[in-house]
């Protein structure tokens, strides 16, 4: 099997106004296609920001360095804003630990899930892109998924503000999809339902 995401010696330290603060320390994993890796450590020990460095979402302060960091064969340490933005949520999709701070009050579950199709497939057409809204939503399990198009986050439980992160996450078939504690906020019942559905 082919290596698909390979880090070798990542640290990362934030540049802050009492002096540098190092956060990770030579961390060193391969992730091969088609493989789980789960990255356990206690709260605090850097985990979710070695997943935004990967991502490509830390702060400017943030100093990130890397033998190799390297997803499908780019150097992602060297990569442009734009080949960034081809990269994140198409080759790479993440589900955040707290969905409710991750979706956008402002939008509509369908708004939400049509602009990442928007950004990464904009040759799909109107029709095409309802229909892949709705069978994400059936994917990741919402009840009456035509009912949720219209809702707004604060109008969803936890467990489907999960979900449809989940739906965000995976709408583009990404080759690499990083869950961060995906159900830290919620119940057990919904705690092994996301875990299933993953």
């Amino acid at each position: 099997m082919n290596i698909l995401l390979r880090v070798r010696n990542l640290s990362i330290k934030f540049q802050t106004k009492k002096g540098i603060i190092e956060a990770v320390r030579d961390v060193n994993f391969d992730v091969l296609e088609g493989e789980t890796l789960g990255v356990v450590g206690e709260s605090g020990c850097g985990k979710s920001i070695t997943n935004m460095a990967i991502m490509g979402l830390l702060a400017e302060n943030a100093i990130i360095t890397a033998d190799e960091l390297v997803f499908n064969g780019k150097d992602l340490l060297k990569i442009s804003d734009k080949e960034w933005q081809q990269i994140r949520g198409k080759e790479i999709g993440m589900i955040f630990q707290d969905p409710m701070s991750s979706l956008n009050p402002c939008y509509t579950v369908e708004q939400q899930l049509e602009e990442v199709l928007d950004i990464h497939e904009p040759e799909l057409s109107k029709e095409e892109k309802s229909k892949r809204v709705l069978d994400l939503l059936y994917n990741v399990g919402i009840p009456a998924p035509k009912d949720r198009l219209k809702a707004y986050p604060h109008e969803l439980s936890g467990g489907m503000s999960q979900r449809i992160m989940i739906a965000m996450a995976i709408a583009c078939n990404p080759k690499l999809l990083i869950a961060d504690e995906p159900t830290t906020a919620l119940d057990v019942t919904v705690q092994q339902q996301i875990i299933d559905l993953i």
